[in-house]
């Protein structure tokens, strides 16, 4: 699974849109729609906000 792939999981799972879940990270819709489509990635502290936000395991996260 593609780091995209896993950040949209968590989105569905948690029943947000990319605007609620860019709203709870502070970052633009725009940005998450980048991360889902593999554009670009999250920087090391958003990656560790997620996993706490969202109870994720960064190697879940991660490494799928």
């Amino acid at each position: 699974m593609e780091f995209g792939d896993k950040i949209k999981e968590v989105r569905t799972k948690n029943n947000l849109t990319q605007e609620k879940f860019a709203v709870s990270l502070n970052v633009t819709r725009q940005a998450v729609s980048n991360w889902e489509n593999n554009r670009n990635l999250p920087d090391l502290e958003m990656l560790i906000l997620i996993s706490s936000i969202y109870h994720i395991t960064l190697d879940e996260l991660i490494l799928g």
